[in-house]
């Protein structure tokens, strides 16, 4: 007789070697059973032939042993037959266990786990031959959209379609699943001299994921992004290859790009700089490392500072001053731009609080901080807080925060201008203001985006522009600050089209709060707009 370890998977190997052990047990009974019966059966034939038909106790008892050892091979084998159905049930139960804990159960693809597992065989048969392993990272636009507006139910059967065109696609060859709701992943091995056939793949596989499909009388279609991955078998790990097409992946998203995006290490080290800064903004919000700079503001007609622009920078512990084009991007897009502008506001009123009472302070909110219902709420917390009186406040909103909600717009300015807040119109001329909407605006100043100033004298079309909003502010009666003036016969250029204000290198870089408070100083002591000047830009 066969074992039955044999037909246990090696999976539970405690539940292959109890069943073993107790095959073991029915075999020696049935062969002890076996050899009792031929025994007794001996003696009871050996018993009859020598009495005939006289049946003593002897007899008898032959009788009996003879009937036990046959009914203990029948029990003995009854129950060798149910441990072969039992092992035979346990093998089927962990083949399903294993299918359940590798498949993807909507598409029938592979699952992250049966990826992984089969990649790695993959790999090691691919690593004997000295091929490259490629992998491809797929990703489905705007899936959600479709189960929402046409059920789940649509949803799961259109997974299932795109599940389908990947295999038929991309051949039996390659290593296909759902990793998550919308994101498929395929790998495939190629030899060193088939490597251009790697991007050929991965543009039929986004081909074949964005063509129509018809669902229950339901035309489909969506979009996708992909990132592609490679490297010789031998050179890489699977997890690692994954990866490094996932941020292939995320470039493409990042992008819009709607062709495969090859990874480069330098997609990897940007991502590791933006992982540091993030975590560097994180520590930085909870050490105060975030401080208010100020650019001052000038009334063109006396060269005399009437304000200053609020804007914010890193005090680093390790790379000093660092500007807002590094963090302020990353701090929108993990959720916590808000609490830095707070963080800076604040600081910059406190700081400001006991300057000249004359001058303005004017802070920026950005477009993610303009969608908070209760952001004049805020700011007024603010300017409590610090004691700062709302008439020397004034708030830059840009023309695209405008018109993401433009009620909501109307509500907010409505509530800060009825606090005493001053409003500016910020980046005027990149969005989408009309007449009608600055009339409806309680705006108290226009200011020009610095892209229509940096090249005043060398563009035409620029010079018209800032001729343009200034006579319309004018018709408004609404004072117009320049932003980006650097030389002095752009600041010339802007006297003679009629601005009131202006600011930018020309009369001063960005600086702290005690170079501000120095330079309101050397002001009071009447040096003059000159040596104004000239102070704020060492």
């Amino acid at each position: 007789m066969f074992g039955v370890g044999a037909l246990v998977p090696a999976g539970d190997k405690d539940n292959r070697l109890l069943i073993g052990r107790r095959d073991v047990v029915v075999l020696v009974i049935l062969v002890a059973a076996v050899s009792l019966l031929i025994w007794n059966g001996t003696a009871f034939f050996s018993y009859v032939g020598r009495r005939g038909d006289e049946f003593g106790p002897d007899v008898q008892m032959a009788a009996t042993a003879l009937t036990l050892n046959v009914v203990l091979i029948l029990f003995g084998w009854r129950r060798y037959v149910e441990l072969q159905h039992e092992a035979e049930w346990r093998a089927e139960g962990e083949r399903r266990a294993i299918v359940l804990a590798t498949t993807d159960h909507v598409t029938g693809l592979n699952n992250r786990k049966g990826f992984a597992d089969k990649t790695e065989d993959m790999l090691a048969s691919a690593s004997e031959r000295g091929d490259c392993l490629v992998m491809l990272s797929l990703q489905i636009q705007r899936f959600k959209i479709v189960s929402d507006q046409h059920g789940y139910d649509i949803g799961d059967k259109f997974l299932r379609c795109l599940g389908a065109a990947l295999v038929e696609e991309l051949g039996p060859g390659a290593v296909i699943a759902r990793l998550s709701g919308d994101e498929f992943a395929a790998a495939v091995t190629l030899k060193p001299a088939e490597i251009e056939r790697a991007e050929q793949l991965a543009e039929s596989a986004l081909r074949a994921v964005t063509r129509p499909f018809t669902i229950d009388e339901r035309l489909i279609q969506v979009g996708a992004f992909a990132g592609i991955a490679m490297a010789k078998a031998p050179e890489v790990r699977v997890p690692d290859l994954l990866r490094r097409a996932d941020i292939a992946l995320n470039h493409a998203k990042n992008g819009r790009v709607a062709r495969p995006v090859w990874f480069d290490a330098g997609m990897e080290r940007a991502l590791i700089a933006q992982g540091e800064i993030e975590q560097g903004i994180r520590f930085g919000l909870e050490h105060g490392q975030f401080v208010p700079y100020f650019e001052p503001q000038v009334d063109l007609s006396t060269g005399e500072i009437v304000g200053f622009e609020v804007l914010a920078r890193w005090n680093h512990p390790l790379s000093g001053i660092v500007g807002p084009d590094t963090f302020i991007p990353v701090a929108e897009e993990i959720g916590v731009i808000g609490r830095l502008s707070e963080q800076v506001i604040s600081e910059a009123l406190r700081q400001a609080v006991h300057w000249d009472p004359s001058i303005k302070i004017s802070v920026n909110i950005s477009p993610t901080q303009f969608t908070d219902g209760w952001l004049a709420q805020r700011i007024v917390r603010i300017l409590t807080e610090a004691g700062f009186p709302p008439d020397r406040l004034v708030v830059e909103i840009t023309e695209s925060s405008l018109f993401a909600d433009l009620d909501m717009a109307r509500s907010m300015l409505t509530s800060l201008k009825n606090q005493g807040v001053r409003l500016a119109l910020d980046d005027f001329g990149t969005g989408f203001s009309s007449l009608s909407t600055l009339r409806s605006l309680p705006f108290d100043m226009i200011k020009i985006d610095r892209s229509f100033v940096t090249t005043l004298l060398e563009d035409k079309e620029n010079m018209a522009i800032v001729r343009a909003v200034t006579t319309l502010a004018s018709a408004l009666s609404v004072p117009v600050c320049v932003e980006g003036i650097e030389r002095d016969s752009v600041h010339e250029a802007v006297v003679m089209l009629g601005c009131q204000l202006g600011q930018g290198w020309y009369f001063g870089k960005p600086m702290s709060a005690e170079k501000a408070r120095d330079l309101l100083a050397s002001r009071k002591r009447g040096d003059g707009p000159s040596a104004v000047r000239s102070a704020a830009s060492n």
